[in-house]
């Protein structure tokens, strides 16, 4: 009959190991591979441990390659301007990375339509799409799951931040510091799977704070596109005809549009939160380092991203039916924010 000691000497380990290993003592800490040497010893010299057979643990099955797609709503040029999207895609990477999954970057060819050139397991689509776009990523997998938008809540998961939250984290904040007007900066619209024009929900649920209020002014709508130009031209214009003077109280729905607005406010001596407060939307380095640094709503891309590949493996496994998945968010307080008596001294 086979002893420790036959095992330890073909396992090429210590008698005590063996013994840990076969009565799988938690504390010990060995390689995977040490352990099966043991296991596979002790089946060889049909080693009995009080009775059974000890005989070595089933294989571990092989990860099975997956390949995902990964299509951006924004061309690389306007990505290049949107940290947001830029710090999604790259959480996005890091989260299939460490799943080992291989990411494909989808690019949109001369016709605008997105082409793959490797057969896919799944899509991530990050952003808003058409529905002629979303029809040509069914073409190439039928999993897909959206980051930031939410087509078809039948059809299709999608992943989204909690806007509602957003804004009432943010509008709580300025009216908590005697700021009941507020003016808003952003698109007010936003592209709709059929390219026709729909409401932002940042600027829905911003409207619906003000009319709550009797404080909505349509002239403190800046509608602007997400991006550093537009905000710092749309902050111009709307000095140009109040006299040179600011909101007392600014939601900006953008990290992207932040810096042209600090721009335009710069240029004329104004200064946060002194004359004008801020908030921004997404926490993005944009807010964090800005001079001075802005209070800001973070969404929590991390648990976006996970979510996003939990949903991946759902639909792997054969779960079809449509779900929005709701990411909460939170409201990190820089001080650009200050007591409505504060402002302006």
């Amino acid at each position: 009959m086979a002893t420790l000691k036959d095992i330890a000497d073909r396992a090429g380990v210590s008698q005590a190991t063996v013994s840990r290993v076969l009565n799988r003592d938690p504390s010990l800490s060995v390689t995977e591979e040490t352990r099966e040497r043991v296991f596979h010893a002790a089946a060889a010299l049909r080693y009995r441990k009080a009775g059974p057979l000890q005989t070595a643990p089933p294989p571990r099955p092989e990860v099975q390659e997956r390949r995902l797609g990964v299509a951006q709503m924004f061309e690389m040029k306007e990505l290049q301007e949107d940290a947001y999207y830029l710090a999604l895609k790259t959480l996005l990477d890091e989260e299939c990375f460490g799943r080992q999954w291989t990411v494909l970057p989808l690019y949109r060819d001369g016709q605008k339509r997105f082409v793959s050139h490797s057969s896919l397991d799944g899509l991530f689509a990050i952003g808003r799409f058409t529905g002629e776009e979303i029809d040509g990523f069914l073409q190439y997998t039928k999993h897909v799951v959206f980051l930031d938008s939410d087509p078809d809540p039948l059809k299709f998961y999608s992943i989204l931040p909690n806007y509602q939250l957003a804004l009432q984290l943010s509008m709580n904040h300025f009216h908590q510091n005697g700021f009941d007007r507020v003016a808003y900066i952003g698109s007010a619209g936003a592209a709709s799977q059929r390219k026709e024009p729909d409401v932002d929900p940042r600027f829905f649920y911003y409207q619906m704070d003000q009319l709550r209020l009797d404080c909505y002014a349509p002239d403190f709508v800046l509608n602007c596109p997400m991006n550093i130009r537009s905000g710092y031209q749309a902050m111009v214009r709307f000095l140009e005809t109040h006299g040179g003077q600011p909101p007392q109280a600014l939601f900006i729905a953008s990290d992207s549009i932040a810096p042209g607005v600090r721009m335009a406010l710069q240029e004329r001596g104004l200064r946060i939160p002194e004359d004008i407060c801020i908030i921004t939307f997404n926490n993005t380095v944009l807010s964090e380092f800005s001079s001075p640094p802005l209070t800001s709503v973070e969404l929590f891309m991390r648990e976006s991203v996970r979510a996003a590949a939990a949903c991946m493996e759902l639909l792997w496994q054969g779960d079809t039916c449509g779900k929005r998945i709701v990411v909460p968010c939170g409201l990190v307080d820089r001080g650009s924010v200050c007591k409505q008596k504060e402002a302006r001294l």
